[in-house]
């Protein structure tokens, strides 16, 4: 049966008045039914089978309401902080922000702790190295206060309203090593972290545009060492764990012990070791030289161990390796040699006018896998 008011009266007609209150309760009678408990009137279930939006018009959607977006064929839902959601084409979490002041639309966060009511809390992502590329979100939405404010992070989708006039269309943004919170075009290397973060769509000064889709990888660690003095063995056939002297480079791998012997990790994984010992003979008698891996002062790593023979006084012969080993946080690898004549032993040699030195060692470490 359908309800449906006559057209109304020239003037005041107490009985069209009455006819009108009628069907305004009627209509309030399917949003709302009586609560049996309670006594108060509560939201009733309405059901339809679909439901319909205008598609030309380019109303923008208040908070709690919703729209059709014509231009990007999707729905709009509007939410707090005038951020508009389109179903299907962005995702946001939920955050907050504790850092004492106010972050502006298009910062780069990252997870900094978790808050009142399991909401993350987050801070300006700085890609130099202090922080883990894990620990990348996304980019905010909209300006977030601070003191615990809870808004919006977009981990996919667009970004508006952002000032991009330092880009070009089509740039790649990674978060940027030297400010926090803002982007670069240009790659980062290491040991910075390397996170790709959005694509430019658009170029404004106020009205710039990103498209967000952190690619997260994790950050590999490294070291190259090197032994730049000559070692004059005490005894032959004795095993010696050789003290390198010198830090190339190093990122989660360091000297430690005392000789530093210890190439230390300071993450878990499975690191690749690389590692060659230069051997000068004394004497014209035949000598073999041996050198190893040994993880955590107990374990001999059998499969690195590689052996040499030399004769010529005077002469040189190189040992190398290059094996994988599986460590633990805080794990530690040692180089270690021995020769069974005490004529044959490391050496460093001098530059000269067309070469560089050669160091005594040489030792690089990659982590392959986390």
């Amino acid at each position: 049966m359908t309800l449906k008011l006559p057209p109304p009266p020239g003037s005041y007609n107490p009985a069209y008045e009455a006819q009108r209150n009628r069907l305004i309760e009627l209509f309030s009678n399917t949003l709302y039914e009586k609560g049996q408990d309670v006594g108060v009137y509560q939201p009733a279930k309405l059901i339809v089978s679909d439901a319909s939006f205008i598609t030309t018009d380019s109303h923008t959607p208040s908070e709690g309401t919703m729209s059709w977006n014509a231009q990007d064929g999707t729905l709009d839902i509007g939410m707090e902080y005038g951020v508009i959601q389109q179903v299907g084409q962005e995702i946001y979490a939920r955050v907050e922000n504790m850092t004492g002041s106010t972050m502006a639309n298009g910062t780069v966060v990252g997870f900094s702790g978790v808050g009142a009511n399991n909401v993350l809390s987050v801070s300006k992502y700085l890609a130099d190295g202090s922080a883990p590329t894990l620990y990348i979100l996304g980019v905010l939405t909209h300006e977030l206060p601070d003191s615990g404010e809870v808004g919006y992070c977009t981990t996919f989708g667009h970004v508006r309203g952002i000032n991009t006039s330092a880009f070009s269309v089509g740039d790649i943004l990674y978060a940027s090593p030297t400010t926090a919170g803002a982007f670069t075009n240009v790659k980062p290397t290491a040991p910075n972290n390397v996170v790709p973060v959005a694509a430019v769509l658009k170029v404004g000064t106020t009205d710039g545009e990103i498209f967000v889709r952190p690619a997260i990888e994790q950050r590999l660690f490294y070291g190259q060492f090197t032994k730049n003095t000559t070692v004059t063995p005490a005894a032959a056939n004795t095993a010696y764990a050789l003290a390198l002297d010198t830090s190339v480079i190093t990122e989660g791998v360091s000297l430690t012990g005392s000789p530093t012997t210890r190439l230390t990790v300071a993450n878990s994984g499975l690191y690749n070791f690389a590692a060659r010992i230069q051997f000068s003979s004394s004497n014209s008698n035949s000598k073999s030289a041996w050198m190893w891996l040994k993880k955590n002062g107990t374990t001999n790593i059998a499969s690195s161990t590689a052996v040499g023979s030399l004769k010529d006084s005077g002469g040189y012969t190189v040992l190398s390796i290059n094996d994988f080993v599986s460590l633990a946080a805080g794990d530690y690898v040692e180089l270690f040699w021995a020769v069974d004549n005490t004529g044959l032993q490391p050496t460093n040699v001098t530059a000269t006018a067309f070469a560089p030195s050669a160091p005594t060692a040489h030792v690089a470490v990659t982590q392959v896998q986390q």
